[in-house]
């Protein structure tokens, strides 16, 4: 008994029978023994070793008997079994930037393009131009805008920076003041304690660090060192604040009205716009058009020496990383697939795995069907594959097997051996005595050789494979003999 069976269910997955062994010598055997006995040999002796031959035959026959299968459980899996067609899943359709000469298109329909592959090229002379006449027309336009407020501007710009300055200044100058207060009175009280030490003392035996600890006189020089230099940068931006003040108060009377700025400014910015506009089409006739996807070309929209507009579609790249399998089923099989499903494809006698991604709710009418009452039409689905390569060609015919179950260990029958009637499935067994019972059976998953049996058998039970019109419950079970229609007992 084989073991995973695999399931492929077809128009052309009719039951299949087991192969029945050869008995061309044996039936020989039994002829010559008929004929020997007709003949009238009637030597006691080969008599019995003619019997026995015949015995010996008829055991051997009845060895080689296959038409009872004894159930056991196998692995059976189902797969339904469909064609469709490789079809791009994902596709690139790529448009013109720019309205530009084609110089030359380095695709066709039906190539293979990888990542970063140029595929047209553009003729940038009349873009070139165009830029060079636009950065003209911006400076000659600034210019002119410019000339009668430049003063006005450069006045209103040195007013602006100055009293941000002086802003700052001020807060600087707080800042210093204040630490120049307290290192002022950090310096009077070691004085006073200096002082006090030199109370009493000759002028010649004044000590200027007396009454301080090695300690105090380190932080009473420090402060004194940092005092002159606060007051140092306490003079040099009182000095700047007063500059700043006076630039303030020179150009206060220096003005240009809100409009004019306001005008000269959009001016300036249409002038910008217009020049990096004319900038980035130069740039981008003069990357041509680059696949930005490995991928295989479709179609090729335009030709050489034609001019591309912009948002014109110039061709279509399939992604070569999302290539699937679109199918049909009939409605019979409608509930057996759903998306998410594995399946694998063969395309060009190569097996690829998938996934099913979609599973069309609208019937397709066959041109075959129409016309019919009883034709209800086929269902799309798509496969999309987990590994697409180079060896796939777009619109080949593929056949794909969608998995929809697998019951490990299971009992099964053989196909042959099932029998249906107007009370359901039943399969007809041989009990220990050699009687044929009935037994009712419920399928599971089915292959192209077994039936899953669910409930009704056991494992071991001797199941008839060869089921003829004579056998009836209840009677002897006789194994037809092959090809004569001869029963043995």
């Amino acid at each position: 008994m084989a073991d995973n069976v695999e399931m492929n269910v077809s128009m052309d997955n009719a039951k299949k029978g087991k192969k029945k062994p050869n008995k061309k010598i044996i039936i020989i055997v039994v002829i010559a023994v008929i004929v020997l006995i007709i003949g009238g040999i009637a030597v006691v002796g080969v008599i019995k070793n003619v019997t026995a031959g015949m015995e010996e035959a008829m055991n051997m026959m009845a060895g080689e008997n296959e038409t009872l299968y004894a159930v056991e459980k196998v692995d059976v899996k189902q797969e339904i079994t469909t064609s469709g067609t490789v079809i791009g899943l994902e596709k690139n359709a790529y448009t013109s930037p720019v309205t530009a000469k084609v110089k030359d298109i380095r695709v066709e329909a039906g190539q293979i393009v990888k990542k970063g592959d140029v595929l047209l090229t553009y003729d940038t002379t009349d873009l070139g131009d165009n830029l060079a006449r636009v950065q003209l027309q911006a400076q000659s336009e600034r210019a002119a805008g410019n000339a009668s407020y430049e003063a006005a501007n450069e006045a209103a710009t040195k007013t602006s920076n100055a009293k941000s300055e002086i802003k700052d200044l001020k807060k600087e100058i707080q800042a210093l003041s204040k630490e120049i207060k307290e290192l002022n009175k950090t310096i009077s009280g070691y004085e006073e304690k200096i002082k006090a030490a030199n109370e009493g003392k000759a002028p010649e035996e004044y000590d200027p660090t007396a009454g301080l600890t090695e300690k105090e006189i380190k932080k009473y020089n420090k402060a004194i060192t940092d005092l002159e230099k606060k007051n140092k940068s306490l003079a040099s931006k009182q000095e700047e604040l007063a500059k700043q003040e006076a630039i303030v108060e020179a150009n206060k009377d220096i003005k240009v009205s809100n409009s004019t700025a306001a005008q000269i400014s959009a001016s300036n910015q249409l002038s910008d716009m217009s020049v990096n506009a004319a900038q980035e089409q130069v740039a981008a006739a003069e990357a041509g058009i680059v696949a930005i996807a490995d991928g295989i070309v479709e179609s090729v929209d335009i030709v050489k020496g034609s001019y591309a507009n912009e948002t014109q579609t110039l061709m279509t790249v399939i992604n070569a990383d999302k290539i699937g399998v679109e199918f049909a089923i009939s409605k019979d099989d409608l509930t057996a697939i759903t998306e998410g499903q594995k399946a694998r494809v063969v395309i060009a006698d190569k097996e690829y795995t998938g996934e099913v991604e979609f599973v069309s709710r609208v019937a397709t009418m066959d041109a075959t069907a129409l016309g019919t009452s009883s034709a209800g039409g086929s269902i799309k689905g798509r496969i999309v594959l987990d590994n697409p390569d180079e060896s796939i060609f777009v619109g080949v015919a593929a056949k794909a097997y969608i998995f929809i179950g697998e019951s490990v260990g299971a009992l099964a029958i053989p196909y042959s051996a099932l029998c249906t009637d107007v009370e359901g499935d039943y399969v007809l067994v041989v009990n220990d005595n050699n009687i044929i019972e009935r037994k009712d059976i419920t399928l599971g998953l089915y292959s192209g050789e077994y039936y899953e049996v669910l409930e009704g058998l056991a494992e071991g039970d001797k199941v008839i494979t060869e089921v003829t019109k004579s056998m009836k419950p209840g009677d002897e079970y006789v194994a037809p003999m092959a090809g004569s229609g001869m029963t043995m007992y």
